[in-house]
């Protein structure tokens, strides 16, 4: 029998919504021949009393609940305890989801269908907005999964929906990035699978939802977001580039957003189908983007 392990990192700081993602994992669909099993990672240097509260009501469960306390601050080492978790106790496949999400129940179950002709599988993250949200933000793509055909190949794959083939990464000594401690280790080890060979598929069917919280629905929020993911660009292309190729490709995409942001304005600002929010958020990923040339794809926060 093959072993799944689904991986949810947490800090104490959302428990409403981390109860809700273990409740769904909870109910994904058996699999014939495979042992589904949760693991819940505790990003904290000492166990939160409230995360403990939660798992003890899942000690009687039909899937069997694992934790573990990372005390590393940062999202790589807790990822990272997940993946030598998996390696360790002999899994066949890692599943990652957010703790603010929540999973269909054939999630697991098309993932590993999707697996079978790759060692990535990955899937999209539909966003649930606050009843009354207005199309400002509704409509700003920086809420939403890009959208691919389903069983297409991709390039890199996000920790939010993805199942990840064990005996390739520890065939090829894969781990994620620690230096990438504010955003963008996933991308950035997903490019590396890619390089060494590894295949990435898409499955639009395996689908997870994420509740968006009041405080993201902001301006300052989602231009500091997107800032923040081309400011990392330069560390995440250094994984499968030159140097001078890695400068080349910063510039190029860096110009390239800030013209996108300044030539659709007129269309974000005036269409009722968009949002000038999608404008801001280019420029400011174009932005990000020559910062992080300075700055080696350093940033202060994680947003």
């Amino acid at each position: 029998m093959q072993k799944i392990i689904v991986a949810t990192l947490t800090t104490g700081t959302r428990n409403t919504t981390f109860n809700e993602c273990l409740k769904s994992l909870q109910t994904l669909t058996n699999i014939g021949d495979y042992q589904i099993d949760i693991l819940v990672v505790e990003n904290n240097k000492q166990a939160d009393e409230q995360i403990q509260k939660i798992l003890t009501s899942y000690n009687t469960s039909e899937k069997s609940v694992k934790y573990l306390l990372e005390p590393i601050k940062g999202i790589p080492h807790a990822r990272n305890a997940a993946l030598n978790f998996a390696k360790q106790e002999g899994y066949s496949y890692l599943a990652f989801i957010d703790d603010d999400a929540f999973a269909s129940p054939d999630w697991i179950k098309t993932l590993v269908k999707t697996n079978d002709s790759a060692n990535v599988a990955s899937g999209p993250q539909l966003a649930i907005f606050p009843e009354g949200t207005s199309s400002f933000y509704c409509n700003a793509t920086v809420y939403h999964e890009r959208k691919l055909a389903d069983g297409a190949e991709i390039k890199w794959a996000a920790t939010n929906n993805v199942l990840i083939d064990i005996n390739f990464m520890k065939a090829n000594k894969l781990g994620f990035n620690p230096a990438l401690i504010n955003g963008g280790e996933d991308k950035e080890l997903f490019l590396r699978v890619n390089q060494l060979g590894g295949k990435l598929v898409w499955s639009e069917t395996a689908v997870v939802s994420e509740y968006i919280a009041q405080s993201r629905l902001s301006i300052k929020w989602a231009m500091r977001r997107t800032f923040r993911i081309g400011a990392t660009g330069f560390m995440i292309e250094s994984a499968i580039r030159t140097p001078f190729e890695n400068y080349t490709t910063c510039i190029v995409k860096g110009t390239l957003y800030l013209a996108k942001g300044l030539f659709f304005l007129p269309y974000h600002a005036l269409s009722p189908k968009s949002s000038l929010l999608n404008s801001l958020c280019d420029l400011s990923h174009g932005v990000g983007f020559f910062y992080g040339l300075f700055s080696k794809g350093r940033v202060s926060k994680y947003t």
